[in-house]
């Protein structure tokens, strides 16, 4: 039942930001706004992680399985990248390279400030 109710926070959260985002008309979508949603709620303390920890963890380690909806898409819709196949390519390349730069660096900066935060020092 804990698994439901977690999840049942996290995908009311996903609604809400979907909801202010489309009402807001805000120039970001529904699953961002409830991502910057939950992390406010979890900085502010309103939410606290042993909250929605099991589930969240869960989701984590089966990222992979949601990626399948917007890989089918690619492959059904892969006539739109007809003529820009050097482009898409270098446009993911050069994507994954930053995205894994920001989250290596982004992981430093948690790790730093956790050690801080508990006096240890390396």
């Amino acid at each position: 039942m804990k698994i439901f109710k977690q999840l049942f926070i996290i995908l009311a959260i996903n609604l809400a930001g979907d909801l202010i985002s489309r009402y807001l008309h805000l120039p970001l979508p529904g699953p961002i706004t409830g991502m910057l949603l939950l992390l406010i709620l979890l900085l502010t303390g309103v939410l606290k992680e042993r909250e929605i920890r099991d589930t969240a963890d869960f989701m984590l380690q089966n990222m992979g399985f949601f990626f399948i909806p917007a890989g089918v898409s690619v492959m059904i819709s892969y006539h739109a990248l007809d003529g820009f196949y050097f482009e898409t390519v270098l446009v993911v390349v050069l994507s994954t390279i930053l995205v894994m730069a920001v989250t290596a660096l982004a992981t430093q900066l948690f790790i730093r400030l956790n050690e801080k935060k508990n006096g240890k020092h390396h």
